[in-house]
């Protein structure tokens, strides 16, 4: 019995007995209408209540914040398809800014040359091999297109219809070895041709040749098609002279002549079918 009263449970019993007595004390000298014992017990559980209730709003806090795997991997789902429609949209946004580029270009011309008749394009695809020389167009003949008709973006030339099907047509553009294009320089009027040379198209350049060793045409100037042929209207722009160089075989010059279009970035154009001094077979 004597063991019991010095272990350390009964040191716990008394200590609580005289808390218990101490809260009743306080209680019973206050004010309020309620029993000492029910004052006793708020005064001694008051502290405790407070720890419940931290502990249960860090609970609740934690039950809110947390969500399960599922959850968050419809999130990452619902995102990812929101970005895919914000990649299309921008898609979209650039077709329409690429096709108003095309549109306001042309008008310049159009109000220039009320004797063009015109068929707007899309760019399909390009050459496999060389995408400077050829690229094929969503329009074809059931759309007013013939062989041999000139393509254009704004003022400039792009190229030639040369193969045809009902729904598509493949340009040859002013690269390629087989076109060859009546030209003049606007400043001299000095007359000349195109001629596509392996160095120059794979400097993004046209070789003009047929100028005279001593010609007036310099760095700078604008080449424009001549008209001559009745192939392509006159004053379509070819671009500026880049260089002038004379021939080493004969007494003759060519120029290096870069076009101001990027032919690679070009995604809509305008086919011209008929205008003023146009070549007819039939004529």
């Amino acid at each position: 019995m004597k063991s019991f009263f010095k272990s350390a449970k009964f040191r716990i019993c008394v200590g609580v007995l005289a808390v218990l007595f101490l809260g009743v004390f306080l209680a019973g000298i206050s004010d309020s209408g309620t029993t000492p014992l029910s004052k006793g017990l708020s005064v001694v559980l008051k502290p405790l209540n407070s720890i419940a209730l931290q502990v249960k709003e860090t609970f609740s806090h934690t039950l809110a914040s947390f969500r399960s795997s599922s959850y968050y991997m419809d999130e990452i789902e619902s995102l990812k398809e929101e970005i895919e429609s914000m990649k299309e949209d921008l898609v979209d946004h650039e077709k329409i800014r690429h096709k108003l580029s095309a549109y306001e270009a042309f008008l310049e011309i159009k109000s220039d040359h009320e004797d063009y008749s015109f068929v707007p394009a899309s760019v399909l695809s390009r050459g496999s091999s060389d995408a400077m020389t050829t690229f094929t167009i969503d329009r074809g003949s059931s759309n007013g297109l013939h062989l041999d008709d000139p393509v254009i973006y704004g003022k400039n030339l792009l190229g030639v219809v040369r193969e045809l099907t009902p729904a598509s047509a493949t340009v040859y553009t002013v690269f390629h070895p087989s076109v060859s294009v009546a030209a003049y320089e606007i400043r001299t009027r000095e007359d000349c041709y195109t001629e596509a040379g392996t160095e120059a198209v794979s400097a993004g350049q046209i070789r003009i040749c047929g100028l005279t060793r001593s010609t007036p045409v310099v760095t700078g100037g604008i080449v424009c098609t001549s008209g001559i042929g009745g192939v392509y209207p006159r004053d379509l722009i070819l671009g500026k002279v880049s260089r002038v160089v004379n021939s080493e075989s004969d007494i003759s010059a060519y120029a290096l002549v870069a076009p101001d279009v990027d032919f690679g970035a070009v995604t809509d154009v305008f086919v011209i079918t008929d205008f003023n001094g146009k070549y007819s077979p039939a004529e």
